[in-house]
C-alpha cells in the first residue's frame, strides 16, 4: 500500500464502490481490487469489519465510518517528452521516437534514456499504445518496434513469458523475420508485422516512475 497506493486520503469510501468481505489485510484488499477493477481511483479498508472497498468511480454518496483506512494512487511526473498512464495497478511512462534504427538499436537506445522497448503484455496496455500513438499517426503509417522475439516458432518477450494474443500478427514466414514492429494507420487499423533486426523503424519506450 506504501507503493503504488501509498497516499492516505480522509475520504470516505462511496456508495459506487464495490464492497468486498473477508479481506483480513490491506494488501489483500489492494490485490482483490487489482484483480477486479480496470481503474482504481481509491482503495479502502476497514479492519474492524474486514471490509474492502474497491473504487474505480467516486462520485457516489459517502460511506462514513471510523475505522476506514482510504489510499489513493501516487502519481510521480513523468520525465520530459513521456506522458503518463495508468495500467492496471501501476503507472507508465510512454515517448514515441520518430527516429529510424534497428531492433537491436532501439532496444539500446530506451535503456540509455532509462527506459525499455514497449511491452505490449496485456489488452489494457494495448489499449494504451493505440490510444497514445494513434493520434501521433493521424492517419499516416507509422511503424513501431514493440518487444519481441520469435523462439521455436512463438512469438514471446524476452524474459520467456508469451506474448498475448491481443492483436493480429502479419506474417512473412521467413526465419529471420524475428521480431515485431506495430502498424498503425488510423484507428482501427492497427497490426503487428514481423521483421528481421536489420530493418528500421520508429520505436517508443516505456518505463514505471
Amino acid at each position: 500500500m506504501k507503493t503504488f497506493y501509498g497516499i492516505k486520503t480522509n475520504e470516505y469510501p462511496k456508495s459506487s464502490c464495490n464492497k468486498i468481505h473477508n479481506k483480513i489485510r490491506k494488501s489483500d484488499c489492494l490485490r482483490h481490487c487489482i484483480k477486479t477493477t480496470n481503474t482504481i481511483v481509491m482503495i479502502s479498508h476497514d479492519e474492524s469489519t474486514n471490509t474492502c472497498m474497491c473504487c474505480g468511480d467516486v462520485t457516489g454518496e459517502d460511506i462514513p465510518g471510523s475505522n476506514w483506512k482510504s489510499y489513493v494512487r501516487r502519481t510521480m511526473p513523468c520525465a520530459n517528452g513521456y506522458m503518463s498512464y495508468e495500467v492496471m495497478s501501476y503507472q507508465t511512462c510512454l515517448r514515441y521516437f520518430p527516429v529510424p534504427v534497428t531492433y537491436e538499436s532501439a532496444g539500446a537506445l530506451c535503456q540509455a534514456d532509462g527506459a525499455n522497448l514497449i511491452k505490449i503484455d496485456s489488452q489494457k496496455k494495448f489499449d494504451v499504445f493505440k490510444e497514445y500513438h494513434v493520434p501521433i499517426a493521424n492517419n499516416t503509417l507509422i511503424q513501431v518496434w514493440i518487444e519481441s522475439i520469435k523462439v521455436d516458432g512463438q512469438w514471446q518477450f524476452h524474459d520467456g513469458s508469451p506474448m498475448p494474443n491481443v492483436c493480429r500478427i502479419n506474417m512473412s514466414g521467413e526465419p529471420e523475420e524475428v521480431h515485431v514492429r506495430a502498424c498503425i494507420h488510423g484507428s482501427t487499423n492497427l497490426y503487428y508485422q514481423d521483421a528481421p533486426n536489420n530493418m528500421i523503424f520508429h520505436y517508443s519506450c516505456e518505463y514505471s516512475p
